[in-house]
This record gives C-alpha cells, structure tokens and sequence, in this order.
C-alpha cells in the first residue's frame, strides 16, 4: 500500500531536474511569420549558416534552438529525415496567428532520435503553439526521459494559453509527453491553460502521457481535451529507465475531459508503488468518456486496475468506457492518504467486465470517497469489493445491471469492422427519418462508412455525424445472436462544440425503447442511453440512431456514442 504522495512521486520522479529554474538565455528574437525548414538528408543542399528556406534548409537543430520564435513563424521538418539530437523552443503566437512545429514533404513523420540530450522536444513558457507531424523514438542506449516536454517555469511561466498536440507517434520513452513546471499562480492563475492532444500514438513507453508534479495547485493547467489517443504496451522496452506506473498521469489539473481512446496494457514493468491505465491525483472537474481501458498488465506491482482515483480529487466522472481486462479492478478508489479523500466520485454507464477481480474496488480507511456508482453493466461475482478497510458507506450505489453473462459483451467501438455485419454490426444510413434504411459503404482512405467518399453522414471507429438534414439519419444496428435478455449501456456526447446539437434514440425492431434524447450545441459531457431489461429473440435488430435535431442543420454535428450491448442470461 502507498504512503501519502508515495505513488504520486513515483511516477513523475524525473520532474525534481524539471523544477529548477529555467536558464536566462539571450537568444535573436525572429523575424515574424517566417517558415524554417531543416532536412539533413543527403542531397538537401542543407547548411546551418543559411536562413533555413526549403530551397536551402538548416542541417541540425542548432540554428532552431538559437532563435525565439514569434506568431506565425513555423518550424518545418522534413518527411523522412531524422535527427539524433534535442529541440528547444521559446516565444509564444497570438490567438489568430500561432506557432507550429509540423512536418512537410511526402514520406514518413520526421524522426526524432536519442542523442546526447534527455529531451526529444522541449517548449518553454510557450503560449499559442501547434506541435504536429512527428514521431519522437527515444530508444538507445539510453532512453530519451521526456519525449516532448512542455514546462512552465518562474514568473514567465504563469498565464500562458493554447497548446495543441496532434498527430504524433511517441515511443520507446520514459515518458511520451509531460506538462508541468515550477510557476507559482495565485488564486485565479494558472501555468497554461486551453490543452489539447488528439491522435497521440504512444508503445512502449514507460508513462506515455502525464501531467503536473507534487506540490504544483490542481489549477496550474486547465481546459484540456484528451481525445483518440491509442496508447498501448507502456513496458519501458527494451531496457527500464525507471518504472511503468500509469499510461497516463493526470495530476495538478482542472476542467478536462478524456475522450474516444484506447489505453491499454499499461503497467508492463514493475513499479512498487502501483499501476494502473489512468491515474487521477489533485484533479477537479474531470470526464472520462467513451474510452476502452483494458489489459493493465501483470507486473508484480500493486493495484493493476484500469482508473485509479489515488486521492484529493473532486468531480471525477467516468462514463461510458469498456473498462476491462484489467489484472485486477475496473476502478479503483484509494482511500488511503489521510486527508486526501475522492469527492463527487460519479461511475457510471460503464461496461466493467471480465477484469481479474470484481469490478469496483474501495481500498483503505484514511479517506473515504462519496459520490455515485450507477448504471453500469458488470460481470463477476459482486459489483464491489473492499480491501484494507476500504468503504462505500459515502456512495450512493444503484441501477447497475449484472452479471453479464456468455463470455463477451459488445462495445461499439471496439467491434468497429471494416466490414457489414462483423460482430452483429451494421452500419446504416436513412434520408426518410428512419422508415428505411440502407447499409453504409466503407471507405479505407480515412476509415469510415458513409454513403461515398467524403459524403455526409459517416460513422467511424469513436464518434460519427448525421446527414444535413432533418430526415437524414445514420445508425450502429446490432443483430443479437441469441434469445434473451439484454441490458444496453452507453453516454452520447458532443465531440465537435457549436451548431444546433443532435438527437439519439434506440429502436428495437423498429420499435423505440428509448425516446429521443437532445444534446446540446456544446454538451460536451452528454446523456446517458440506457435501457435495463430488453427481451430480445435471435435475429432481431437494436437500432441505434443519430439525426441532426429538427432543424436539420449538420454543422458541427459530430458526435462520441460508442453503444454496449450484454445478457444478463
């Protein structure tokens, strides 16, 4: 069992170099709105005394860490080069004109190799900044510590906004990408707020996303969104800088949501202290919605569960995920560091099944949590189960249909096929208001069903969008194989924020068993879609169905609703 911050230390060890101060450098500020371009490959011409134009690109970063960069400018790698050293960036762009670090060329993500450097990509202070198009591989000898770091030190280092991750293969690191500092904020600041990572691939890290440090105010980073990230195998290969406590570290954070990811086999190397695939410490007002979290690995070390909710955390909601695989909990709630309990805990419209032990787990009696666990679909011998005085006297426990029975359940998005029909799924659209429907057709260029290649509506693996307009509906249909009863689960969400929101609703045959359910323009944390008890015989249909409201509008329609489906005989 963890002492009190023990497990918290343990997975952001390396941070203790992170709070020293940031070194005064004097470096030329740049020209504003100015491209850069480095390719090392033979035959680019490349020299490092040039003005680094793609005609005549730098050679090596050097030329890039000596400059501070100002809105607009951008720092381009060039596709299939690599480069076995550390980028450090400084300056920050406006709302309207920010900086960014991408790729450009055709072939592979520019490659970000091990050098003499323990940091891949370093961001200073920075505000307004887009890192993009990248692959940072910190497999060597010696591993990279930090992927991409992001750090937010001293008094420059408070109030800064806007910073956007996307598309980038993080591997073979200590950590994938880290966020924190040494900024001190008073009451209403922050270090950097307005976050986002979408389509982040990390393996075989040992922590592939983390953020915060002990002692940083759980508002030192706020407003982050976390979405489709595919994290996977975090077990430090080939040799173990240290441990693999967490997938992913939320910590010293307020306002953020976790959405439409795959986190998986986390914890691959032992860690004393724990493992788990979300850990959550010093975080307010966060959601989790719409995840698989699956297969924390074997390691020897404590806990092995899929979220665990360590302590001093307010407003923590977790909705709508296949939690599973797990060696041991679903969730778990530490209550183990006195003054550091879980409030407002909500679990809920959750798929927990076929972990090693029962679903829920409330572990020690220093801090107990409150809050509700409710509606969610389980499988095992209880719902809960306590472990070193553990309780869940605060917790309001109810509508929570189980055991599922029959070895599988079926979870929208990780059944998602390529083909009609693969698990019971089908793939449909309508542009009469649901009085017939007609299957999708699969498009492989970005892995969607729509009707033809770039047409409206489309469903992919997380979230899908209706047709533009009042009658065009689209649809996830399910086949069920056998006679029984079966229990549906699932939280509707809005992913793309704005336009005139949408509808969702569940046929059965044709027949609705779940009336119609508005979203929001931007209702970002949803509405359940749940139905306890449903006979059902072979060969029928559950319809699930997405149209775009009554006006008929599709802008900004996109929607995360990833539907479960398990007997309960």
């Amino acid at each position: 069992m963890t002492t009190p911050g023990q497990r918290t230390a343990c997975a952001l060890a390396t941070a203790a170099a992170l709070l020293l101060p940031a070194p005064a450098l004097a470096v030329p500020a740049a020209v504003a709105s100015t491209s850069y371009h480095v390719d090392n490959r033979p035959g680019s011409g490349c020299t490092d005394a040039g003005a680094g134009t793609q005609q005549q690109p730098w050679c090596t970063f050097a030329p890039v860490n000596a400059r501070t960069y100002t809105a607009g400018d951008k720092i381009l790698l060039a596709r299939g080069a690599a480069w076995a050293q550390g980028m450090t960036l400084r300056g920050s762009g406006t709302a309207g004109n920010r900086i960014e670090l991408s790729a450009y060329g055709s072939g592979a993500k520019p490659r970000i190799l091990k050098g003499a450097a323990h940091i891949g990509i370093e961001l200073i202070n920075a505000s307004h900044w887009t890192v993009n198009n990248l692959e940072v591989d910190g497999s060597g000898t010696q591993k990279l510590i930090w992927g991409i770091r992001a750090r937010y030190d001293g008094a420059a280092g408070i109030g800064h906004q806007d910073l956007n991750f996307s598309s980038l293969s993080l591997h073979h690191n200590h950590m994938g990408v880290y966020v924190a500092g040494n900024a001190e904020p008073a009451a209403g600041q922050w270090g950097i707020k307005g976050l986002t990572m979408n389509a982040i691939e990390g393996t075989h890290n040992e922590v592939s996303i983390a953020f915060g440090a002990n002692g940083l105010p759980r508002t030192f980073i706020q407003d982050v969104v976390l979405s489709r990230l595919e994290i996977n195998d975090d077990d430090g290969e080939p040799t173990v800088y240290k441990d693999c406590p967490n997938s992913i570290t939320l910590q010293s954070m307020t306002r953020v949501t976790v959405v439409d990811s795959l986190i998986s086999h986390a914890g691959g190397c032992n860690t004393p202290t724990g493992t788990t695939g979300i850990y959550l410490g010093h975080v307010d007002d966060v959601d989790i919605t719409n995840n698989i979290i699956a297969y924390t690995q074997q390691s020897g070390s404590p806990d092995q569960s899929g979220v665990n909710y360590e302590g001093w955390t307010r407003d923590v909601a977790v909705r709508g995920n296949l939690i599973t695989g797990n060696v041991r909990w679903g969730v778990a709630l530490q209550g183990i560091h006195e003054g550091g309990p879980n409030t407002a805990v909500t679990v809920e419209s959750n798929a927990i099944a076929y972990n090693g032990q029962p679903p829920i787990a409330a572990l020690g009696s220093e801090a107990h949590s409150d809050g509700v666990i409710r509606d969610n679909l389980w499988e095992g011998t209880s719902l809960t189960t306590v472990v070193s005085g553990g309780s869940f006297d605060g917790l309001a426990i109810s509508g929570n249909p189980g055991p599922a029975t029959g070895g599988r359940i079926w979870y929208a998005a990780r059944d998602f096929a390529t083909g009609q029909g693969v698990y019971g799924w089908r793939y449909q659209y309508s542009g009469d208001a649901g009085a017939t429907w007609a299957d999708l057709s699969y498009q492989q260029v970005d892995e969607s069903w729509r009707p033809s290649a770039g047409a409206l509506p489309v469903i992919k693996k997380w979230h899908w969008h209706p047709a533009g307009s009042p009658s065009g509906y689209v649809a996830k249909a399910w086949t069920a194989p056998r006679d029984g009863t079966v229990a549906i689960r699932g939280q509707a969400a809005k992913t793309d924020l704005g336009g005139d929101g949408v509808r969702v609703r569940i046929q059965h045959n044709g027949s609705q068993v779940m009336a119609a359910k508005t979203l929001g323009a931007s209702d970002r944390v949803g509405v359940p879609t749940n139905v306890d008890s449903l006979t059902v015989k072979a060969g029928d249909t559950l319809r699930f169905i997405l149209d775009p409201g009554s006006a008929g509008a599709n802008s900004h329609d996109t929607t995360s609703w990833t539907p479960v489906i398990g007997y309960l005989n």
